[in-house]
């Protein structure tokens, strides 16, 4: 399956209630979690090669091996939703390696990208996505 999501965390209870919710969508998603204090954890996520990565904030500031800036080291072609439980918000980080030889070349990266983020903008108003987000939230307090 190509659609792989990598959810690191620390916490046993969020794990169970991602991995609950997402079980509906088992034909569209593999789905596996990784103990963020496992040694060498990234270069066992790797191995998993997922499509997505879902970030605890609080976990990842504990472990250095999982600092964001170390996912996109390791990953540079990846998106990472990055959790921010204690807030109730989450931020969704693409991350896309390009080469560009010169400025020309940088610049069309910068309209391609923004032309990519106005489409999806189009298809998510920001306050369907935070009462999808919130409304998913409450669900996980409940677990």
């Amino acid at each position: 399956m190509e659609n792989r999501l990598a959810i690191l965390t620390g916490h046993s209870l969020l794990a169970d209630g991602l991995i609950s919710r997402f079980r509906e969508y088992s034909s569209l998603l593999d789905v596996q979690v990784f103990d963020i204090a496992q040694p060498d954890i990234l270069a066992v996520v790797k191995e998993f090669q997922p499509l997505a990565i879902i970030l605890d904030k609080d976990a990842s500031q504990q472990y250095e091996d999982c600092s964001l800036k170390n996912i996109l080291t390791t990953f540079p072609n990846i998106t990472v939703i990055y959790l921010h439980l204690a807030e109730s918000s989450v931020q969704v980080i693409l991350s896309e390696q390009f080469v560009a030889s010169g400025v020309r070349e940088l610049i069309e990266i910068i309209h391609s990208f923004n032309d990519h983020l106005k489409k999806v903008g189009q298809k998510i108003e920001p306050w369907q996505f935070h009462h999808h987000w919130h409304e998913q939230k409450t669900n996980f307090d409940r677990t």
